[in-house]
């Protein structure tokens, strides 16, 4: 029995070169293994060094014609005058289909709306053309003469005259000097008794009035205007420069006829009263129109107390005019309203004034009543 359990000896070996088999297919398999990553790893590495070799190559040189595109920008300014041309020439649009009904209907149509018409500033196809001829004579030095005999020395606007001083400009504010000697001189008031002797368009005033009526009147609904009267204070119409509609003339030919008129415009603010030309120029700048009409009988004056006055030097007013810092100097024309004596000194600081702003100037005679109170 012991004999039959022991192993036969060819059993034994097979066994052993199976195992030997094995253990060779295992070694076979494993240095495949570690070839295969070896033979991986000298990949990378000759793929790493390849790659730094070209990162520290010279780049080969190489030549490339660019292609410059032109891009030609449209004319503009041409085309929007041919096309403001183009609109004006055109016929007004005639619409032949009308809403007709042959019986009465069930329901009303709405009332269109109405719309304010006095407040609109209609779009002037003619100041694209006068845009364009500006420009070509800025580019080009042609049409000199051309170019300000048709849009004027202000540009598209109205024409407007006051005391026979003409201008034409965009915008525009009269400013009236109502002292006390533009009526006392005239016979419109009583010195003693500070008292107005005539009032309303009985006065010799009212020949100021009128003209500025017929200047307000002349201007179109493109021009913006306003109206400045001064003595101790600057007193304006309205704070800014409006529309000259129908509406707008009228309510300042009205602020004109009532307001514009002796002692309507005494110190206020704690400011010395005196004639402040000098407050009457702050508040043309701080309305900043393009011209200006200053009326005006003699010099500006600085209130001293007690009934006294000083004489404000020329040179304070055109350092005034000197420190604007506003977009646009106005240009301001000078009417002396000749009232009492020609003051050589009186006159010649208005000159100055009109000169200094490039504007002109003018001596007017006062008219006056039969009652005239003549004095300082």
């Amino acid at each position: 029995m012991i004999e039959a359990n022991r192993p036969r000896p060819h059993r034994a070996a097979r066994r052993r070169r199976k195992q030997e088999a094995r253990r060779g297919k295992r070694g076979l398999i494993c240095g495949i293994i570690a070839i295969t990553i070896a033979a991986h790893g000298l990949g990378l590495v000759l793929f790493g060094l390849l790659k730094m070799a070209e990162y520290f190559k010279e780049p080969e040189a190489s030549f490339v014609v660019e292609k410059k595109r032109i891009v030609v920008p449209a004319p503009t300014r041409e085309h929007q005058m041919n096309m403001a041309k183009h609109r004006a020439m055109a016929p007004k649009p005639v619409f032949s289909e009308r809403l007709v009904s042959i019986r009465p209907t069930a329901f009303a149509l709405p009332d269109l709306p109405e719309l304010p018409i006095d407040q609109m500033i209609p779009l002037d196809p003619s100041e694209l053309i006068s845009d364009q001829l500006a420009s070509l004579s800025a580019s080009t030095g042609l049409g000199a003469g051309l170019g300000k005999g048709l849009m004027g020395s202000g540009g598209t606007g109205s024409g407007m005259s006051f005391f026979n001083i003409k201008d034409n400009a965009r915008s525009v504010v009269i400013m009236i000097d109502v002292s006390a000697s533009m009526f006392g001189r005239t016979g419109d008031l009583d010195y003693g008794t500070s008292k107005l002797v005539r009032r309303g368009k009985e006065q010799a005033f009212q020949t100021i009035r009128e003209e500025a009526f017929a200047l307000i009147d002349s201007l179109s609904i493109n021009t913006l205007f306003g109206v400045i009267h001064w003595s101790g204070s600057a007193r304006w119409w309205k704070e800014s420069l409006v529309p000259a509609t129908a509406a707008q003339r009228a309510l300042a030919k009205e602020h004109i006829q009532s307001q514009v008129d002796y002692n309507k415009a005494g110190p206020r603010g704690g400011r010395p009263g005196g004639t402040r030309h000098d407050y009457a120029l702050e508040a043309l700048f701080e309305l900043q129109p393009e011209t200006a009409f200053m009326l005006t009988d003699g010099n500006a004056t600085r209130s001293l107390g007690r009934g006294k006055f000083e004489v404000i030097e020329a040179k304070e007013l055109y350092d005034l005019i000197d420190a604007y810092e506003g977009p646009r100097l106005p240009r301001i024309h000078t009417i002396y309203y000749v009232t009492g004596r020609d003051d050589r000194e009186e006159e010649k600081m208005l000159r100055g004034l009109a000169r200094k702003t490039k504007g002109k100037f003018r001596k007017q005679k006062a008219t006056k009543t039969s009652r005239s109170n003549v004095g300082r």
